[in-house]
C-alpha cells in the first residue's frame, strides 16, 4: 500500500467514523489536494503512539489529526482533533469498517490528491512494507517488476477451521510464514527459473496478480521460481452474509473457506455451500 491510499484510508475513516472536523476535511479535499504535514511532538505532548504526529488538511487546517503505534494490521491509529482524543483503531479495523460501507471508489479518487510534506512520504503510511527502492519498488532480483499491493478488502486475518492467514498491504503471513509479493515480468524465463541462487534469495518471495479463475476474482499466487503445479487463487466472496476468502487451486477445486473469525471458521467447518459446487474440491466432500 502506497503512504497515499494509508492517508485516504484513515481520513475516510475517521470522516465517517467521528464526522465533524474530519468529515469537513474530506469534503473540502473534494476541492483541493490533500496534504499531510508531520509535526515533531514535544515533552508536553499528551498525544498517544509513536513518532511524528501527522496533521491532515484540504486547504482549510482544521488539525485533523493521527499518530501511529506498531505495524502490520494490528497497527494502531490514534485520532485527534487537534489535541482532543477521538479513538482508536487497527489497520485491520479500519479496513473492516470501510469494507461495509463499500469505499473503493472514494478511497482510490482521494489518494490522487494526497501530498505529503516535511519528511519521507513512507513516515506517513500506517503499513509501509516496503523497504525497496522508493521511486520504484523493484528489487534486484530478475524478474521482479515491482511490489504488489493486496486491495484493501481482502487485508486482515482470515481463519480457516485448522489455519489462519494474514494478508497485508505487500505481504502475507500463513501459520507463521512470511511472504513478500511482487509484479512478476512475462519474460521470466525458465533457465532463470532454474537457478539455484534465484531460488534460494526468492524463498520468501512470492509472485502475485489479478486473475479471474472460474467467474471468481482473486489474487493469483505462486513460488517465484515455480513454473509446473498447482498455484493458487485467493478470492473474496460472500456466505452466511459474511465475507469470506475462497483458496482456490488453479488446477481445480475449492481448497478451503476462510473467515474473519475462528468462531465463524469453526461453526461453517463442514457447510456445503450449493453456490460454490461449480468449484468441486472440498465442496464435493
Amino acid at each position: 500500500m502506497s503512504p497515499q491510499e494509508n492517508v485516504a484510508l484513515i481520513t475516510v475513516y475517521a470522516a465517517n467514523k467521528y464526522r465533524g472536523a474530519w468529515q469537513s476535511t474530506l469534503q473540502n479535499a473534494e476541492h483541493s489536494s490533500l496534504n499531510v504535514s508531520l509535526i515533531k511532538r514535544d515533552d508536553s505532548s499528551n498525544y498517544r503512539g509513536q513518532g511524528y504526529i501527522y496533521e491532515v488538511n484540504a486547504g482549510k487546517n482544521l488539525q485533523t489529526r493521527y499518530t501511529l503505534q506498531g505495524d502490520g494490521s494490528g497497527q494502531k491509529i490514534f485520532l485527534y482533533q487537534g489535541e482532543r482524543y477521538l479513538g482508536i483503531a487497527t489497520v485491520e479495523q479500519i479496513v473492516r469498517f470501510l469494507n461495509k460501507i463499500n469505499c473503493d471508489a472514494e478511497i482510490s479518487h482521494l489518494q490522487k490528491k494526497v501530498t505529503i510534506g516535511g519528511s519521507s512520504s513512507s513516515n506517513a503510511s500506517a503499513t509501509d512494507d516496503s523497504k525497496n527502492d522508493a521511486q520504484t519498488n523493484k528489487s534486484d532480483i530478475p524478474g521482479d517488476v515491482g511490489i504488489f499491493t493486496v486491495p484493501a478488502n481482502y487485508r486482515g486475518v482470515w481463519y480457516s477451521n485448522d489455519s489462519k492467514m494474514e494478508l497485508m498491504a505487500h505481504s502475507m503471513i500463513v501459520n507463521g510464514d512470511k511472504t513478500q509479493l511482487h509484479h512478476q515480468a512475462s519474460n521470466f524465463s525458465e533457465k532463470q527459473r532454474q537457478s539455484r541462487d534465484i531460488q534460494d534469495k526468492t524463498m520468501h518471495i512470492a509472485a502475485a496478480n489479478m486473475t479471474n479463475i472460474n467467474g471468481f476474482s482473486g489474487i493469483f499466487i505462486a513460488g517465484w521460481c515455480q513454473s509446473a503445479g498447482e498455484k493458487t487463487v485467493y478470492a473474496l466472496h460472500q456466505e452466511k452474509g459474511q465475507p469470506v476468502l475462497l483458496e482456490i487451486g488453479t488446477a481445480g477445486g475449492l481448497h478451503d473457506v476462510m473467515w474473519r473469525s475462528p468462531q465463524l471458521a469453526k461453526k461453517y467447518a463442514h457447510t456445503k455451500f450449493t453456490d460454490l459446487r461449480k468449484l468441486g474440491g472440498i465442496e464435493l466432500n
